[in-house]
């Protein structure tokens, strides 16, 4: 499974599907087994070898970049592919870089002495390379680093274990100061990454906006001093004690053997200055509280608020990334906030200079925004009986979308309608499992309340989106199957259009062109669903589209008379509005006396039969 991430990355999809799984993937590649171990229990089932790989590929390198990797980067390359390979129990991390093929089997050994005997195995057997002796594993790596480095152009491209502590927030490792990855788990607290240790968020932050040198400095300065005091307290106050214990024991000795003497003197153990350490509290009114005494929902905020912070003050150095990986971000957060949480975060992503990529897995549309759908990856599971779970990841682009729509729209009102209807129509059906796509309000009102007759739409998660215009629906229909989402559309042919033209008194030419606007709406609709291109198509259910002949109230006044009844009942009772009112059609829809007519059941049900596609 290949994954490209953005400057932001938003993985949507229903549970239990690999969201997070994608995210703890590359905790574990960055981080290690720091928060979580691999175990044969991560490891799908049946499959042989035990095996987990997880690679990653660097794009977009630097000259500074390029001094760090050293071999890895070797040659002006653009991008650096590592992999982390866990395979039963045994973790290592790998990279292509140049070496010499003969030196791969000795890198591969494990263990200090197995790997120094396969090192002299070598020597032995190719004395023209002229290795020295060693006598550690370290000093075999040393002379085989030495020996590629003084004959470059005997080197090949070939994967080799990387070197140790690789990655790493702070320290010597090789990617510190490059790139760092930091995965908020849903489940992590607030509490403990508020305290001040050089492993959480605040105490990374402390570690880069207070500066403790002056601080230690003098602390020290105070610690030489009082050490040397403890010193003479100590010899005021105990050398004559201590002088005449030694002789009265030395004594008591002597009458039992002879030659040695007894001496008692005191310890006075260094003492070293602490650190100083800083704590975290909340002013809430005129009590000062803990962090964990607040509600979830401030913890949670200040949780990414902290990482924000501390993003931005890692960010501005020359030639670093920070990938914040946020596992529900919405957690305890009511929608205004989730919003703004969505909306800093994507400023400093997308903010000029600043090295941040962001990553959410998240049920929550307040994390879409509309001109960034391209940067969502919708996630999908399948069942079989040849290859068990397997998940599909879709992605799409304005350019992909176009394709699809081919003649139904021009590629440039594809660009100028996309934000719209991404904004108005679909944050809700990205996470559903399947839609049902109509043209305006009242029909979507209209087919809700059908739905929750016996609630087979909620709970096949199956929702109605409302397109707003029939010409519209291609657009809208092509974002989600580029996304992977089954879509059944609903639309009306509108063919007592001409009628009611004419009983509204319309000139002539209006009255044409009308006819001809809805001929090739239908036309294109029907090309772009790949059915039976025609003017007015009949009242018909098809596998994935839906058509009346005329519109969805015609129809109703012929078939299900009862809505109509349950409609007027609602205007009189003042429980509704007359008119095309999208929650008078819903109400009306639930309660009527009889069951919608076959038709309508049947285009419920078709819907139903695509959320085993989605």
């Amino acid at each position: 499974m290949d994954i490209r991430f953005d400057d932001i990355t938003t993985f949507i999809g229903p549970n239990g599907v690999g969201k997070s799984s994608v995210l703890r993937a590359l905790d574990w590649f960055f981080n290690g087994d720091r928060n979580s171990p691999i175990t044969s229990d991560d490891v799908s089932t049946g499959a042989d070898p035990e095996r987990i790989t997880v690679e990653v590929e660097f794009c977009d390198l630097t000259d500074v970049d390029r001094v760090a990797l050293g071999k890895y980067a070797a040659g002006g390359v653009e991008t650096v592919r590592l992999w982390r390979r866990w395979e039963r129990g045994y973790d290592k991390l790998s990279g292509r870089a140049l070496a010499y093929p003969a030196f791969i089997k000795v890198r591969d050994v494990q263990g200090a002495k197995a790997r120094r005997d396969c090192y002299n195995e070598l020597r032995t057997e190719r004395p023209d390379l002229g290795l020295p002796a060693v006598r550690s594993a370290a000093e075999v790596d040393t002379a085989l680093i030495a020996w590629e480095t003084a004959h470059p152009h005997e080197l090949q491209g070939t994967e080799i274990e990387a070197d140790t502590h690789f990655f790493g927030f702070a320290g010597q490792a090789k990617m510190t100061g490059l790139f760092d990855y930091v995965f908020v788990s849903a489940d992590l607290r607030a509490g403990d990454e508020s305290r001040d240790i050089k492993s959480s968020i605040i105490g990374r932050i402390l570690e880069q906006a207070v500066d403790r040198t002056e601080a230690d400095k003098e602390l020290t300065e105070l610690g030489i001093i009082f050490n040397a005091n403890r010193e003479t307290i100590h010899t005021k106050h105990f050398s004559e004690q201590l002088e005449t214990l030694s002789d009265d024991l030395t004594t008591a000795v002597g009458e039992l053997t002879s030659g040695r003497s007894i001496n008692v003197s005191p310890v006075v153990p260094e003492f070293k200055m602490p650190q100083v350490q800083f704590k975290v509290s909340v002013l809430d009114g005129r009590a000062t509280t803990r962090v964990d005494q607040q509600g979830h929902g401030f913890q949670r905020a200040l949780l990414i608020s902290a990482l924000r912070l501390l993003a931005e003050s890692k960010a501005t150095e020359h030639d670093r990334t920070i990938f914040l990986a946020i596992e529900e971000p919405e957690l305890f957060q009511h929608p205004i906030q989730a919003r703004a949480f969505a909306t800093v975060l994507r400023k400093i992503a997308r903010k000029d200079g600043h090295g941040v990529q962001v990553s959410y897995a998240t049920h929550s549309p307040y994390f879409l925004e509309p001109e960034g759908f391209t940067e969502i990856r919708r996630m999908t599971r399948t069942l079989s009986d040849s290859v068990g779970a397997s998940v599909q990841i879709q992605s799409t682009s304005k350019e992909a979308i176009a394709q699809r729509l081919n003649s139904a729209f021009k590629t440039d009102e594809v660009y100028r309608q996309l934000t719209r209807v991404c904004l108005q129509s679909l944050p809700e059906a990205l996470f559903a499992r399947a839609a049902l796509l109509v043209e305006g309000g009242t029909d979507q009102g209209f087919f809700e309340g059908c739905g929750l007759r016996h609630d087979p739409l909620n709970r096949n998660g199956i929702v109605v989106v409302d397109a707003g215009s029939k010409r519209i629906l291609p657009l809208a229909h092509a974002v989600l199957a580029e996304l992977g989402v089954p879509c059944f559309v609903i639309f009306d042919g509108d063919a007592g259009g001409e009628h009611r033209d004419r009983s509204k008194n319309k000139a002539p030419d209006k009255i044409a062109d009308g006819v001809r606007q809805r001929m090739q709406a239908n036309r294109m609709l029907l090309g772009y669903l790949k059915g039976h291109v025609e003017d007015f198509p009949q009242t018909k259910v098809y596998d994935d589209y839906a058509v009346f002949h005329d519109t969805l109230e015609t129809y109703l006044e012929a078939e299900w008379p009862d809505w109509g009844e349950a409609h007027q009942d609602l205007i009189a009772n003042d429980n509704g509005m007359d008119g095309k009112h999208p929650m008078t059609y819903r109400h009306a829809s639930q309660n009527a006396n009889t069951d919608p007519p076959a038709w309508i059941s049947d285009v419920i049900t078709r819907a139903m039969t695509l959320c085993a596609e989605g």
